[in-house]
């Protein structure tokens, strides 16, 4: 059976580190040292794990849990996993987590807001806007995303290696959306496309894309080049929590019709070594608390 993009074990491969598949939930996890032991942990890939709607999540737990991991950790996409309330009776730990903004076009037409608009329409005059396979501009896009990297300080996951940047160029589900002024990159935005589902993967803009309003023309751009597909999923904000005046959930907001609440799933497997790495650390909500 086909996977999602997101749920084969070539994706997980792709962040050069560990990775277990899980046929139970017809995905692939992430497998994690733990500094400073010899045990390791599973986490959901990035930016959400594709589990499938039928998913035996019990079984794929006792599989982890025979590996020899600590704790599992991940985010079911909403759209396409477990409803809430199944994965609230497979995992300890459920929780909202984070609002994602979607362009739904059942859920009514695509129109943005005036400020929108108006920014989309500048982006327009002053930059050429076009979506074009990620295999060209020999690898423009991987400069271009650093721009974000050093903008927002991203650490961990998201700082990807080079080997994800070149598996990610051979995805034949990636699509690159691409600004340019005077035949230079100065934001694009990488979709990475399942089904009817074209979902917002990472994207970048230079100062002299913030400039011309880029990121505005890139979105609007998409939603033109997947007018077949229903969903343009433009995903959450950055971090670990959400807040309601972060620029991004503006910017996000203003373009979506529709949105829904992703989960924090989590799970302990092995209750006496996770036990012993929480011994005498503060209480936190963070899952696994030991990271």
């Amino acid at each position: 059976m086909n996977r999602h993009p997101y749920a084969t074990p070539a994706y997980a491969e792709s962040f050069g580190m560990g990775h277990i598949d899980v046929p139970e939930w017809r995905t692939s996890l992430l497998v994690r040292p733990i500094p400073d032991t010899s045990w390791s942990d599973a986490l959901g890939c990035y930016p959400l794990t594709a589990l499938h709607r039928d998913a035996d999540l019990a079984a794929g737990l006792d599989r982890l849990r025979a590996a020899g991991l600590v704790s599992v950790a991940l985010v079911p996409d909403p759209l396409t996993g477990p409803s809430p309330e199944a994965l609230a009776a497979a995992f300890p730990v459920c929780r909202p987590f984070k609002t994602h903004y979607l362009i739904d076009r059942e859920a009514g037409p695509v129109r943005f807001g005036n400020t929108h608009r108006k920014q989309v329409n500048r982006s327009y005059r002053a930059l050429n806007i076009t979506a074009t396979d990620i295999r060209r501009n020999d690898g423009e896009w991987i400069r271009t995303y650093q721009h974000t990297v050093e903008r927002h300080g991203v650490t961990g996951i998201a700082n990807f290696a080079p080997c994800y940047f070149a598996a990610l160029a051979k995805m034949t589900e990636a699509t690159v959306v691409a600004a340019f002024r005077e035949d230079r990159m100065v934001a694009m935005a990488v979709w990475i496309r399942s089904g009817d589902i074209a979902y917002g993967h990472i994207g970048g803009a230079s100062d002299v894309g913030h400039q011309f309003y880029a990121m505005y023309g890139v979105i609007a751009t998409a939603t033109t080049h997947f007018a077949d597909c229903q969903v343009i999923h433009l995903g959450g904000v950055a971090g670990n929590a959400e807040d309601p005046d972060d620029g991004l959930v503006f910017f996000k907001k203003g373009f979506a019709n529709r949105q829904v609440t992703a989960h924090l799933c989590g799970a302990v497997l092995d209750e006496h070594r996770y036990g012993l790495l929480v011994a005498g650390r503060s209480p936190t909500t963070f899952f696994p608390e030991y990271r």
